[in-house]
């Protein structure tokens, strides 16, 4: 028999493209799904739209509260689940019609506790992603060498296939902004194996207006870096130092380059992350597997920081120019604060 595969989905404020999320999941090549459709009340049109593909698809279980952020729905989603493995997929995606049948087919050939697919980049304008087919088998420490050196995929959650049991007695801290990477890289501890196929399957929307993009979150994701870093330096030692010393200085180089996007940057306002990376880049400058473009990153960075403002305004710019974000039209950070979400 078939293993039965879990789809959570957090449904809040994405009435646009909800029809074709909800679409790409139910016309999977893979027939034994759970949809588990977690939706925040009081959003009519997101209610609508889930309740009417429920009634025309009995895999799909929709779960109506109030509105309290992404964790609190992954855990009303986590306690409905029934089936033998769990994926998640957010109401502004969509996915490839066979990323489910690849992920467990992948996980079961390799008896592999978290499968990984590759992502596209979707645009208003453009599509970036990789059609490129090949798999890896990797041990936990390897596959955090993937993340740190930034080689195939990250700390989301979106493009991965879990074994259930993996979040047995586990469930996501509430209240808090960007909670997904330390919950990633917790479920990622706990695994023995990871099989990670390149081809991209996860179509991750880019919007302008994403809760990702607010200053605050940038700061608390790099806070959530050292945090998950640390863990993993009391786990795999030396083995793995050469590779959290290239991602905190990576991490801190983008929070340094977000401040002159936002216009914020000066040297008083960034003098913390000018000093990290100042501190470090000698010894990261030793590691084979730096690449040269971080090595041109740091050096700006430390010889003339004006420099380097301007080579990533200029990069950005165009950038922008073939790749324009959606705009959803939501104040997320307004809605965090009424939900109470930020601690």
């Amino acid at each position: 028999m078939e293993d039965k595969v879990s789809v959570i989905i957090i449904i809040y404020k994405v009435e646009k493209y909800l029809r074709e999320c909800l679409e790409s999941v139910v016309t999977q090549t893979y027939k034994n799904l759970e949809i588990i459709c977690v939706v925040g009340k009081g959003d009519a049109e997101c209610e609508k739209i889930a309740d009417e593909y429920g009634a025309k698809d009995d895999r799909i279980k929709v779960i109506k509260s109030e509105p309290k952020g992404t964790a609190d729905a992954r855990n009303r989603g986590l306690d409905a689940v029934t089936g033998d493995h769990i994926a998640f997929v957010d109401g502004d995606d969509r996915i490839r019609e066979d990323m489910i049948e690849v992920m467990i087919g992948a996980a079961k050939k390799n008896d592999a506790d978290i499968s990984v697919v590759g992502k596209y980049y979707l645009y208003e304008n453009c599509t970036d992603g990789s059609e490129e087919n090949t798999e890896q088998v990797l041990s936990v420490s390897d596959a955090f060498k993937v993340i740190l050196y930034q080689e195939g995929f990250f700390l989301h959650l979106w493009d991965k296939l879990y074994k259930k049991e993996l979040f047995d007695g586990v469930r996501f801290p509430e209240g808090r902004l960007v909670e997904d990477r330390q919950m990633a890289a917790s479920i990622l501890l706990k695994a023995n194996r990871i099989v990670y196929n390149s081809a991209s399957k996860y179509y991750f929307r880019v919007s302008e207006d994403s809760g990702s993009k607010i200053e605050e979150n940038l700061r608390l994701s790099l806070k959530a870096d050292h945090e998950i870093c640390d863990l993993l330096l009391k786990r795999f030692g030396d083995d793995i130092r050469p590779a959290v010393g290239f991602f905190l200085v990576n991490e801190n180089l983008s929070v340094i380059q977000n401040s002159f996007l936002y216009g914020n940057f000066s040297k008083e306002h960034d003098r913390e992350y000018l000093d990290y990376v100042r501190k470090h880049a000698r010894e990261v400058r030793k590691d084979p597997r730096v690449p040269k473009s971080l090595k041109i990153k740091m050096d700006m960075c430390n010889i003339s920081p004006m420099l380097f403002e301007k080579v990533t305004l200029s990069r950005r710019n165009r950038f922008v120019a073939g790749h324009r974000a959606f705009r959803s039209g939501n104040d997320w950070e307004s809605t965090f604060k009424e939900q109470g979400i930020g601690n």
